[in-house]
């Protein structure tokens, strides 16, 4: 694993990949030193691809591919970076072709140093359809018209769609992959068909595993004691805000503590989704949208949102049950009321 640094810029070209054509548009020269504005754009991609929650890492598997050839020889030999980057994109090209379901795009390809060390970044961003305007020459004037045009639609700061950047001394790799359709199934392509890598889980899968595993457990063992689930979602809230990330272990004793039977079952499931011992980055605007209110409605629709922190503390919110059956719920010390 590594982690972004000072950028040594080395090489860079851009390969246009149209499916609409018959073969790739390699660049034949590498993308000028003095051209700032194309080196900005490749600097903020590789930025986006290792400070994705969706970036996960990866190693190249023992099968062959045209990736894995191609970072062999540039460890080898970093001339061999206009070539290589050929090599890649008709392979990458000939993968599309066969698969309509990817789209076209431009390939960025940079090799740079960070430390001293030689990477290899690949990007590729996908086209965009927009309406755009086109003058078209008539006789002894033009028309102009509204068309569709398939391009690349960017800023300067643009996120790349897809990619993956190599470590070429180690063959770490920082993997940004997405689904398509092959041969009938949706996978990650880049991951299983193109690179042929193994890899971990990202740190957004893991907390959508760590929240699966979750709610089935509440499913399963707690019902609609919200008490209960908001422990939980509390006992998140705590970890994260202590530790800056949310360390399962930790979480599952705190929010199981007087439950043994049920701490051992939801540790079994996590263990089995394989993160029982993970430690989960989680943004900023998920522990907000996730764990920090919980969310009562009631059979006729009412909406009541009340933060994780109030239960268990009878001076701000108490669950009265009523003779009937009902539940009566009563918000305390409320300073003011707004609409």
């Amino acid at each position: 694993m590594f982690e972004i640094g000072k950028l040594e810029f080395l090489k860079a070209v851009i390969h246009v990949l149209n499916v609409e054509n018959d073969t790739p548009l390699c660049s034949t020269f590498e993308v000028d030193q003095e051209d700032s504005l194309t080196f900005g754009f490749i600097e903020a991609g590789l930025n986006s691809i290792l400070a994705s929650k969706d970036m996960k890492w990866g190693r190249f598997s023992e099968a062959d591919s045209v990736v894995k050839a191609s970072c062999n020889i540039l460890s080898e030999n970093l001339s061999a970076f206009m070539d290589m980057t050929k090599e890649i994109s008709y392979d990458l090209f000939k993968l599309m072709k066969e698969n309509p379901s990817m789209p076209s795009g431009d390939l960025l390809c940079v090799l740079f140093l960070m430390d001293d060390v030689p990477y290899l970044g690949v990007m590729k961003y996908n086209y965009k359809t927009f309406l755009t305007r086109k003058v078209e020459a008539i006789r002894d004037g033009q028309s102009i018209s509204i068309v569709r045009d398939s391009s690349l639609f960017a800023t300067n700061r643009h996120k790349a769609d897809e990619g993956f950047v190599v470590h070429l001394m180690h063959m770490d790799i920082a993997l940004l992959d997405k689904k398509y359709e092959i041969n009938g199934d949706k996978v990650n392509y880049l991951k299983e068909n193109f690179i042929k890598c193994e890899s971990g889980n990202s740190e957004k899968e893991k907390l959508d595993i760590f929240n699966k595993v979750t709610k089935n457990i509440e499913d399963k063992y707690i019902g609609e004691d919200l008490e209960k689930k908001a422990k939980i979602k509390k006992a998140v809230y705590d970890a994260v805000m202590e530790d800056g990330a949310l360390q399962v272990e930790k979480v599952v004793e705190k929010a199981f503590e007087e439950n043994d039977e049920v701490r051992h079952i939801y540790k079994e499931a996590l263990s089995k989704a394989g993160i029982a011992d993970e430690e989960i980055e989680v943004t900023e605007s998920s522990l907000k949208r996730k764990y920090e209110m919980q969310k009562i409605t009631t059979e006729t629709g009412i909406e009541i949102k009340i933060p994780v922190d109030y239960y268990g503390d009878d001076t701000k919110l108490e669950f009265v049950s009523n003779g009937d059956g009902s539940v009566s719920i009563v918000i305390k010390n409320v300073g003011s009321l707004q609409s």
